[in-house]
Parts: structure tokens; sequence; C-alpha cells
């Protein structure tokens, strides 16, 4: 039996004027969502330097007041849009590659699906590519982090693929550099001709996404033993100089 979606839980796009008998929960969230919207649009089209918070609440249509019942300021609100993207983009990316099949396979349609996606979202491809480092160490830091959330999840996967017979694990340092490789070239991709044009790289993602995963990596060489001390020489004593 189909569940019908419950209204009252539904966030509101936008809000009834005057006086209204809505969730103050609900509101709170529609203003927060439009608040969120509004920051990754404006980041892309100027640059985050340029944003200013009277931007943000004029493109979101809300007081100015209500922006700070949510964030401390532009940097919080701008790093809680990038939670949310990451977050997105993280859950996408599992589900392409969670897709039966061989390696180049999985590896083709999880990778169009996802450069489909940030396709379909130019706003947040440029925010989240080009612009999240202007937000700092904390902004690199959630880079750092979807970066690492995209390598467990790669790993489980080649984990599970090892298991069925239809791949080899590899280890999460193994993953994280094939994520770093992959989102470098959708870097450049984005910043030279655009979110809409992702779907040129393709064919030179998949293949290299194919070597990186399916490379047999070497297992690190033990460190060498530290070499004994050499017992100390007894230093020897000048000639006294003779008169």
């Amino acid at each position: 039996m189909k569940k019908t979606p419950n209204k009252a839980n539904v966030i509101p796009r936008i809000l009834p004027r005057g006086r209204h008998k809505l969730d103050p929960q609900l509101v709170a969230a529609s203003q927060r969502q439009r608040l969120l919207e509004a920051v990754t649009e404006l980041v892309a089209e100027k640059g985050y330097p340029d944003v200013t918070i009277g931007d943000i609440v004029a493109r979101a249509g809300t007081a100015k007041r209500t922006f700070y019942d949510h964030f401390a300021d532009k940097l919080q609100c701008f790093l809680a849009a990038l939670d949310v993207i990451t977050d997105s983009l993280v859950a996408s990316s599992a589900r392409l590659f969670a897709v039966s099949g061989t390696v180049r396979e999985r590896c083709e349609y999880s990778l169009r699906g996802y450069l489909e996606l940030l396709g379909s979202m130019p706003s947040t491809s440029k925010s989240f590519y080009l612009e999240a480092m202007a937000g700092g160490p904390e902004a690199v830091d959630r880079r750092m982090d979807m970066h690492q959330k995209f390598a467990r999840n790669i790993a489980a996967l080649s984990r599970d693929a090892e298991r069925q017979g239809g791949g080899r694990e590899i280890s999460e340092q193994h993953a994280l550099a094939v994520v770093g490789a992959l989102h470098t070239l959708i870097f450049q991709q984005v910043y030279r001709h655009g979110p809409d044009r992702l779907l040129d790289i393709i064919g030179e993602v998949v293949p290299l996404a194919v070597a990186f995963l399916t490379v047999r990596v070497p297992p690190a060489a033990a460190a060498p033993a530290a070499a004994e001390p050499r017992a100390a020489r007894p230093q020897r004593r000048a000639p006294a100089s003779r008169r």
C-alpha cells in the first residue's frame, strides 16, 4: 500500500503572508532552506568574497534578523550549504556505484550519473568545486572529509565485489588517490567550460578510473631497521706544542 506524504511535515517553499497556523519548526526549516539555496546561487554567480548577508536575505526573501536566527555570519551559512551539498553528492555517488556489473560498467554508469547530476545543478557545482576553498580552513576540512567519504564508499564496494568474484579489494588510501584525481579533472572542466560541459570528459574519466581501481598496488615495504649506534671512539688529544 502506497503511503501518502504527510502534508503537515512538508517544508513549504513559500510562506503565506500575514498570520498563519504553520508549525514554527516548518517555518524555520523553510527559512533555513531558502537561505542555503540563496547563498549557493549567489556564491556561484558572484564568488564567495563578494556576497553579502544583505544579498543572501534579499535572494531568500527573509529579514536580516531571520538570517541571524539561523547563522552567526556569512561563513557559517556557506559552510552549512557545503554540508548539504556534500551529503547529497556522497549519497548519490554511493547509490550510483552500487550497481552490478564489471568494474568498467560500474565506473561508466556511476561517473556518467555523477557528471549528469553536477551538470543539472550548475550553482551547486560551481559553489562546491570553484568557491569552496574561499571559505578558509573549515571549508577545506569539509572538502577533505567529502573525499574521505567517497573513498570509504569505494573501498567498501570493492570489498563486496571481491567477495562476489567481480573485482578486487582496494585500500581507502588507494581509493582516496582515485577520488583526488577524478575531482581534479572535474574542477578543471567546471572552471574552464562550466558544469554543462562535464559529460565531455566522460571518455577520459572512465578509463582513468578503471585503471586506478583495478591496478594492483604492492604492499608498502617495511621500514628499514634502525642502524645500531656506533661506539664512540675515544678522542685523541693533540700533542702538546714544544717550546
